[in-house]
């Protein structure tokens, strides 16, 4: 009795703390809101980033958009820079190269270095324009962008807008390297292993590439695993070859002749493990049955989770984590949205998948972020919309239906 009492007392303090700092941001948020409304442009734009990083809201490009939108009528530089991504990008909105061009251009006019490489990064992509992205690389770089110096050593080393010139590139990428620069390692070591520009020497290309990998650069991976396939300037070691080709994701640009795992289903670590004994199963199963969010979670668990489990065992897993994650249990909103991407149980789908994990961060899942930010790049800007338009309005039907 004891330990339980202690245990229910620790959870309210945590609870109260969480009201707490729930309170604190809330206040900061309606100041922030206010000023917005009241026409500040820094509190506009501050607000945008408020929606487009789902800091205490749920992440909504097109409520960011909105808020960036006001603040570019003001001239607000960064506003019109990030907003000029969402209309190249088709975030938040339709896709609008023309109003995106004009947007990186207005921003780029206030000198911020970020702001110019932006702006060379899209110029870069035609042909008519690359010798402007030659100029804005160097002018960014001048002012201190490090991927700006890299982005010109790039067109350097391939002759592209400029003519090619490898010991160009390596002044260029030196001191971005020396700063521990991925990209600029890898392509030091690229430059070494074909001899451009400087003697060949496998040894220092592995070097290199391994100072590249440790950062968890997935190319510079790749190129390593070529060396070691090889044993060039490495001992051969197929087997550690194979491992880099695994965690870079294939084959690299070499021409010789902790990325993280896939996530799996979470359990929820605010829970102790559920009770597997006949008599605990049985008392799960009752409040499953009852409807109860946690219940329905651990079943679900119990179900779906391991190595070697039938298929049918995801499908049913499934069920039991969108009962869960429809009455707010962030953890089953988490797993399924994994199951989602990962086709476990159900029909592989981006949109729900990342609709499923916007409303786990909301709701606060640990790891919901991460494993978000795993699977976001296999998303196009059209699902990505779609599935934050979801997101709201299972929000908004969902309040309905607490509210009733």
């Amino acid at each position: 009795m004891k330990a339980l009492r202690f245990v229910s007392f620790a959870l309210i303090a945590i609870l109260y703390m969480g009201s707490v700092q729930a309170q604190q941001t809330d206040m900061i948020q309606d100041q922030l809101v206010a000023a917005a409304q009241s026409g500040s442009a820094d509190a506009q734009y501050a607000l945008g980033l408020v929606y487009h990083e789902g800091q205490g809201v749920l992440q909504d490009y097109t409520e960011a958009a909105k808020w960036f939108e006001r603040a570019t009528e003001q001239g607000h530089a960064a506003a019109q820079n990030h907003l000029a991504r969402y209309r190249y990008e088709g975030l938040g909105g339709p896709k609008n190269i023309a109003d995106a061009l004009s947007l990186f251009e207005q921003a780029a006019k206030s000198g911020e270095p970020q702001f110019l490489y932006d702006l060379a990064l899209v110029s870069e992509t035609d042909p008519k324009t690359l010798s402007l992205a030659v100029e804005l690389y160097a002018q960014a770089g001048k002012a201190g962008h490090i991927g700006a110096s890299v982005s010109l050593g790039v067109l350097y080393q391939d002759g592209k807008g400029v003519a090619q010139d490898f010991v160009r590139a390596r002044e260029l990428y030196e001191g971005p390297a020396n700063a521990g620069h991925a990209r600029a390692l890898n392509n030091l070591g690229l430059l070494y292993v074909r001899g451009n520009g400087v003697p060949q020497d496998y040894t220092r290309a592995a070097q290199y590439f391994a100072a590249a990998s440790e950062q968890g650069l997935a190319t510079a991976m790749t190129n390593l695993g070529v060396l070691y396939e090889n044993g060039f300037g490495v001992p051969l070691d197929e087997e550690k070859a194979a491992a880099l080709y695994r965690q870079g994701g294939g084959r690299s640009e070499v021409d010789i002749g902790d990325v993280s795992q896939s996530p799996t289903l979470v359990y929820d670590g605010r829970l102790l493990p559920p009770d597997t004994s006949e008599t605990g199963l049985l008392l799960l199963a009752d409040k499953a049955e009852a409807g109860d969010p946690v219940a329905l979670f651990q079943m679900g668990w119990l179900i779906g989770n391991g190595p070697g489990r039938p298929f049918e065992n995801n499908v049913e897993a499934a069920d039991l984590f969108r009962a869960a994650a429809e009455r707010g249990h962030g953890p089953a909103m988490l797993n399924l949205g994994v199951m989602y991407f990962q086709a476990l149980g159900l029909p592989q789908d981006y949109v729900l998948g990342h609709m499923w994990l916007l409303l786990a961060s909301d709701a606060d899942a640990e790891g919901a972020d991460r494993t978000n930010a795993y699977f976001a790049n296999r998303l196009t800007s059209v699902q990505i919309n779609d599935a934050q338009q979801r997101a709201r309005m299972w929000r908004i039907s969902s309040a309905r239906n607490h509210s009733r």
